[in-house]
This record gives C-alpha cells, structure tokens and sequence, in this order.
C-alpha cells in the first residue's frame, strides 16, 4: 500500500524571503516527515491589499535564489499566475486535485491566528489541511485542532525592506544569493511597503 504523501504549504507575500522562512520550512518538514515544502508566494493577500508587495517576478526571483539546491523545496507560482486576491482555500482545492489522496499542512504565522476566523471559507479550509502555526517559543504542541511549533525567530520582511532603504546590511538575514539580487536589482530602496 502506498505511504499517503505529506506536503507543506507555505504562502505569503514573501517580501522578500528571509532566513527565517527557510528555518521555520526545513523545522516543520523534519518534524511532520514532510515530503516537500510548497513556497507559494501571494500576488494580494486578502489583509495586505491596501499595502502592495515588490512585483511578482522580483519576489519569485528572490525565492527561487533562496530555495535553489534545497531538498524537498519548490517553488509554486500558481498564485501569481492567477492574479487577482489569492485565497487559500481556492489553492489547496488544486492542490488537492492534483494530488489525491496526499495530507496537507499549511503554515501560518501566529500573528495571523487574531483574523484566522475572516479568512474566506476558513471552516472548509480547516477540514483540508492541518494548520502549523510557527509559534513564539515552547515545544510542538496541539491545541485548537491546530499544531502549534515554537521557534523564536526575530527576522522579519519588514525589517529587511526597512535595512534596505536606511542602506544597512542584510547580511545573514537573507540568503547569500538573495541578498546580491536585491543589490543588483536595487529592490526595496524606496522604504517600508508593509510586512
């Protein structure tokens, strides 16, 4: 009998990619036995649309670089390909159809747990998948049908856009490759743009 496949969602705007989403991706992949990691970056995201990311192709090029030669990571550019607001409810749909039978774990901050319940479709979204929420500190623990991974973590995109534009290094903070390409192609000068 064929082992049910495991796979890891992991969306955002990924603006851009930082050192922690790559920790926080091999960390849920080692303890839920994940087959791959999905990076699944955002065109909108539905509680950032009043705040645009970097363009589409640049925040693909930035993952690309950051996944590239990291087993059991790929890059899904489903979203950005759709356009329009990106929901996830619509992503694991496909998800599901193109891979029938596989589990599902879909990765969310725990910043994101206050507006969880606004999410479209969200109780038909928590029937498909088991959350992962990266969660401040503490072991693995389940609670609220949700599996909870305490990581600490203190990188965010945020703070890299803002390093960015005061002309500070990122070094460390993003991958190697990363970092030139922002460099190269003089992303993120203009200042904050949300996180």
């Amino acid at each position: 009998m064929k082992q049910q496949s495991r796979i890891g969602i992991f969306g955002g705007s990924f603006d851009p990619v930082h050192c922690g989403h790559l920790i926080l991706a091999r960390e849920a992949m080692e303890l839920f036995s994940l087959e791959k990691v999905l990076f699944l970056p955002a065109r909108v995201s539905p509680h950032k649309a009043g705040r645009p990311p970097e363009g589409a192709e640049e925040r693909m090029g930035l993952l690309a670089a950051a996944i590239e030669g990291e087993e059991g990571f790929f890059l899904d550019g489903r979203e950005l390909e759709r356009g329009g607001v990106s929901y996830a409810i619509d992503t694991v749909r496909e998800l599901e159809s193109e891979n029938p039978g596989a589990h599902f774990f879909f990765f969310v901050g725990e910043d994101n747990l206050p507006e969880l319940h606004t999410w479209r479709e969200i109780g038909e979204l928590r029937e498909r998948v088991d959350f992962v929420v990266f969660a401040r500190g503490g072991e693995v623990e389940r609670r609220d049908g949700m599996f909870f991974v305490g990581r600490k973590i203190e990188i965010s995109s945020t703070e890299i856009r803002n390093r960015v534009a005061q002309g500070r290094s990122i070094r460390y903070l993003v991958p190697e490759r990363v970092n030139q390409l922002i460099k190269e192609k003089k992303l993120y000068v203009r200042g904050e743009r949300g996180s």
